[in-house]
């Protein structure tokens, strides 16, 4: 199995350069909830999750393992996240390795406590900053193997480690606490050089270890027991969110496609726009069932765009072509070009662009290419604004409502914009051009899109919960024209570096 078939979320448990030097693989950070259904998308034959994030952003979910069994990718957990999920999801045939997976399969752990700390961000190789619970005890047993304290002492050292919080937990403020006012005894002296001496058990770092040199010679997995991961609601919406956003890795980890991705954050004001294209894309494309697929109809990508993403924009053409006849020429371009100046008034646009972008909508029907004529800016918000304008029917024709009245709707509006009296509020109001009931629509159709960009909704508005491994994100900048120009820039100046800030806890 070549690297590059093997992705391995890696983190604190064992620096990526030790890592390299036992397995090739495309080595990827902390797995974060969403990243293994974005792993998906690399089409791997296997997936390792040895780390991952819980405290300050959710965990990696279950059934994104699920669907990665589903789709015949061997995935393997070890030493830290990666032990805890494997032993929930064994039987469904993810594979664990190494004493800290044995424990908690066979219940000698059951607190997600004994493999979390606190790390350094990715520019410090996830330094440890605390110390993890698996790794006190494995040293304290070691200790009491070699008769260096007895198993009383080793008992309090454990209890004091395990009642002190995660962030703060060390071997050292253990055995402080362990033999307070005893300032005699000789079996703290004696544990901390054996320490001191390499008698510490790193055991996170040695399952990390093993399971590499495992997938080095055995990278299959014997069949799952999955039949067929049921598509609820929340699996659907995130796959929506993980479609449309860029994996974070070192520069030689990732294919040119998410380092692509990466380096479209630097677009500035084009970015969030893209972004919010590639989610109505997805979509457009999940309400295309029935629709007649012509792939000549995805003109405008670029001639490097990989036949499955051809056929996607094929699908979304055709839902847009669809709505086309339904309602004509002129009624279509009165919607598309009242939901267009809606959206920039949203996000603050309009004085700066609604002039030009009225007179460009009246000039005539979309055109294709960004950058060629006009603003890219009003091009971009004129591509949102025929896809916005069909999901937003489907929610018409849902009769998806609002929990709180329109009173409510306006006050959260309102103060999202910092117009806190009324004179502020009017006058916001003459510059977006509004009048009272244009004002009315434009808060609807801001907690309509609200709710679109949740994820809420989805099954109301007729979406088919697919999750397909897709990456709209890339497929909206090759739609766009963008991706030749960011490749380029890729490969003239690296790619862009995930920066992760501050302390971050891992398991």
């Amino acid at each position: 199995m070549d690297g590059p078939d093997i992705v391995v979320f890696l983190g604190p448990s064992l620096p990526v350069d030790d890592a390299r030097r036992i397995l090739p693989a495309r080595y990827l950070g902390p797995a974060r909830c969403g990243d293994v259904l974005r792993a998906r998308r690399l089409s791997p034959r296997a997936i390792a999750l040895v780390d991952g994030l819980f405290a300050s952003t959710p965990a990696t979910w279950h059934k994104e393992i699920l669907l990665a069994l589903d789709d015949g990718i061997a995935v393997f957990g070890a030493s830290s996240m990666g032990a805890l999920r494997a032993a929930e999801l064994a039987p469904f045939g993810m594979i664990g390795v190494g004493a800290i997976f044995e424990a908690y399969r066979d219940g000698v752990y059951t607190d997600d406590d004994e493999v979390a700390l606190l790390h350094g961000p990715a520019g410090s190789d996830y330094r440890e900053l605390s110390e993890a619970m698996v790794n006190i005890r494995a040293t304290v047993a070691r200790a009491v193997a070699c008769d260096v304290i007895c198993p009383e002492s080793a008992e309090r050292v454990v209890r004091h480690a395990k009642d002190t919080f995660y962030q703060e937990r060390s071997i050292a403020t253990a055995i402080d606490w362990a033999w307070a006012g005893d300032t005699h005894a000789e079996e703290p002296t004696r544990f901390r050089r054996f320490i001191a001496n390499g008698g510490y058990v790193n055991q996170k770092r040695l399952d990390a270890m093993q399971l590499l040199t495992c997938l080095g010679r055995h990278p299959t997995a014997p069949p799952t027991t999955v039949s067929s991961v049921p598509r609820t609601s929340f699996i659907v919406k995130l796959h929506y969110d993980t479609a449309c956003r860029p994996l974070e890795a070192a520069e030689g980890d990732l294919p040119i496609e998410e380092r692509v991705a990466l380096e479209a954050r630097n677009l500035g004001r084009l970015f969030p726009l893209v972004s919010r294209l590639a989610q109505l894309m997805a979509m457009a494309h999940a309400l295309g069932d029935g629709h007649t697929i012509d792939q000549a109809n995805a003109g405008g990508l670029d001639e490097t765009a990989p036949a499955a993403c051809v056929a996607r924009v094929a699908r979304v053409r055709a839902v847009v072509d669809d709505y086309l006849r339904r309602h004509g020429s002129r009624k279509t371009a009165r919607l598309r070009r009242r939901h267009m100046l809606d959206l920039m008034r949203l996000d603050g646009a309009y004085p700066r662009l609604g002039l030009a972008g009225r007179l460009e909508t009246a000039a005539g029907p979309a055109r294709r290419g960004i950058g060629r004529r006009g603003s890219p800016e009003i091009d971009l918000y004129r591509r949102i604004a025929e896809l916005w304008t069909i999901v937003d029917e489907q929610l018409e024709r849902a009769g998806v409502a609002f929990a709180e009245p329109l009173q409510t709707l306006s006050d959260a509006f309102r103060r999202a914009r910092g117009l806190d009296r009324r004179a502020s509020t009017l006058a916001w109001r003459r510059a977006n051009g509004l009048d009272g009931r244009d004002y009315q629509r434009l808060v609807i159709t801001d907690a309509r899109l609200g709710l679109v960009s949740a994820g809420a909704q989805l099954h109301a508005v007729g979406l088919v919960p697919s999750t397909e491994p897709a990456f709209w994100l890339v497929d909206a900048i090759r739609l766009v024209g963008l991706y030749t120009r960011l490749e380029r820039r890729v490969l003239r100046e690296g790619a862009a570096h995930a920066v992760t800030p501050g302390g971050r806890t891992a398991a």
